[in-house]
């Protein structure tokens, strides 16, 4: 398994789609902040503006364009930046809006369609998504986006329009998959601005990455993966947290926990068994270094989320 394909598998998300919109010249929404999401707008029809909070000029948006805010941060999407913004619960509470069919809003001119929704990001957060800019936009124009961003995209269009049964479902598994082919894409350009991404195009940090997520429940020293790498011991730790932004004990414990976490939420394993997989050597060790990355045992943790789920 590849390790982009490991990191994706083990973090902990889910889309979850809000409505889709009518919206008439003159408009202009204001989008709080959310934390522990990426936000996301899928431009059906028409154009418009959008301008993350604090991140410079607004940026022009069209139809068949995909926009994603991976750190859920207060933006503002409008048809034109002069029109004054409204907050969403303002909006919401203005046309009385029940949460289902399409969010009709605006003074009646020309109209622009939007699919909105969230990518919720449980617990441990990853290097990667931490390094993600605070504004994704895909556009349908570019070569490598076509040919998989436009049917998905126009099917999540249509599954809102239609609004059949078993299409919310349909929806929010097509968000998932573009939210990871749209990482894909970017990891696929090697974006040299966003670390994670670099160490994974780096041809010898990369390889000590493969190792990590290949068998995070072996004892990787520093000296082990320097071999691996064909680094020295010290060159090899600067590079390594130098693009991760971790050390490489402080990334093994991560993915560790991560797998664990996996493993409590996806199995009725025992904790030591969870903790022999994952590279502790008692269930005491592996509780304690749970306790001290999620700051909840790991019993209470598998407790806690499945109460989550029945509720």
């Amino acid at each position: 398994m590849d390790v982009l394909t490991d990191v994706l598998n083990t973090l902990l998300f889910q889309a979850n789609f809000y409505f889709r919109t009518d919206l008439t010249l003159p408009w202009s929404v204001h989008v709080p902040a959310k934390t522990n999401v990426a936000r996301y707008h899928i431009i059906t029809r028409g154009q418009g503006w959008i301008q993350v909070d604090g991140e410079g000029d607004f940026k022009p948006v069209t139809n068949g364009d995909l926009v994603l805010i991976p750190h859920g941060a207060g933006h503002t999407i409008a048809d034109n930046p002069e029109t004054p913004a409204r907050p969403l619960d303002n909006v919401l509470a203005d046309v009385s809006y029940t949460g289902t069919g399409p969010l009709v809003y605006g003074g009646g001119g020309p109209n622009t369609g939007l699919v909105c929704g969230e990518i919720c990001f449980d617990d441990a957060v990853h290097p990667l998504l931490q390094d993600l800019p605070p504004l994704l936009h895909l556009t349908a124009s570019e070569m490598h986006n076509r040919m998989w961003l436009d049917n998905t995209l126009g099917l999540i269009a249509y599954e809102a329009h239609v609004a059949k049964t078993g299409s919310l479902a349909i929806i929010n598994r097509l968000a998932e998959i573009i939210f990871i082919q749209a990482i894909r894409a970017l990891a696929d350009a090697s974006a040299p601005d966003i670390p994670f991404l670099a160490a994974l195009a780096d041809p010898q940090i990369s390889l000590a990455l493969a190792e990590i997520h290949r068998d995070p429940a072996v004892n990787w020293s520093i000296e082990k993966l320097g071999r691996t790498a064909g680094m020295s011991r010290s060159m090899f730790s600067n590079r390594f947290t130098e693009l991760v932004g971790r050390t490489p004990h402080q990334y093994l414990t991560l993915i560790r926990m991560q797998h664990a976490s996996r493993a409590l939420l996806a199995s009725d394993e025992s904790i030591f068994t969870v903790a022999l997989a994952t590279g502790y050597k008692s269930e005491a060790a592996f509780s304690t270094a749970f306790k001290r990355f999620f700051n909840i045992r790991p019993g209470e943790y598998r407790k806690r989320h499945r109460q989550k789920d029945v509720a």
